[in-house]
C-alpha cells in the first residue's frame, strides 16, 4: 500500500488536473448543448462559449488544487499566463473539434444522429468535441505546469521592455 501511495503522490498534479479538466468537460458540454439547442449557436461558436466559461472556473480550480498555488502572490501574473495558454488551447479545442467533425462527416464513420433515451444525439459532434478537448488537455497540462504556475522571468522582461519605452 505504501508503494502505491508513493506512486500516486508522484502523479498527484496530473490526477488533480485531470479531475479539474473533467469538470471543464462537463461545463463545456452543458454550455455547448444549451447554446446550440436553445440559442441556435453554430457548432464552433457553442464550443468556444463553453470553453470560455470553463476557462474561468478552471483557472481557480487549477491554481488552488492542481498546482497548489493558493498562497501565491502572483495571481495577476498567473492569470495572464493562464489566459495566454488557454487562448491557444481554446483554438486547439475549437479547431480540433471542427476539423475532426468535418473529416468524420466526410468519411461517414458514424450515423448523423443516434437516439439515446429518446433524445437525438449528434455522435460525430460529440466525439469531435471530445477529440478537441483531449488535444487541448495535453497542451494545457504541460503548459500550465512548466509556464503558467512557474516563475519564468517573462513577466519581468516585459515590464523592463515597457519601462524603457
Amino acid at each position: 500500500m505504501i508503494k502505491l501511495e508513493g506512486k500516486l503522490a508522484k502523479y498527484k498534479e496530473l490526477i488533480s488536473y485531470f479531475l479539474i479538466a473533467c469538470s471543464g468537460v462537463v461545463i463545456q458540454l452543458i454550455v455547448s448543448s444549451l447554446t446550440q439547442n436553445f440559442f441556435g449557436f453554430s457548432f464552433e461558436l457553442s464550443i468556444a462559449v463553453g470553453y470560455i466559461i470553463a476557462f474561468i472556473v478552471g483557472f481557480f480550480l487549477t491554481k488552488f488544487f492542481a498546482f497548489n498555488q493558493r498562497h501565491s502572490k502572483n495571481s495577476f501574473r498567473e492569470g495572464i499566463k493562464f489566459l495566454i495558454v488557454s487562448f491557444f488551447s481554446g483554438l486547439i479545442t475549437v479547431k480540433g473539434a471542427f476539423y475532426c467533425k468535418v473529416l468524420l462527416d466526410e468519411w461517414g464513420v458514424f450515423g448523423k444522429e443516434q437516439l439515446i433515451f429518446g433524445k437525438s444525439i449528434d455522435i460525430v459532434g460529440l466525439f469531435s468535441h471530445f477529440f478537441g478537448m483531449g488535444m487541448s488537455f495535453v497542451v494545457n497540462f504541460i503548459s500550465h505546469k512548466h509556464f503558467t504556475f512557474k516563475t519564468t522571468g517573462i513577466y519581468q522582461n516585459f515590464r523592463l521592455l515597457f519601462q524603457k519605452g
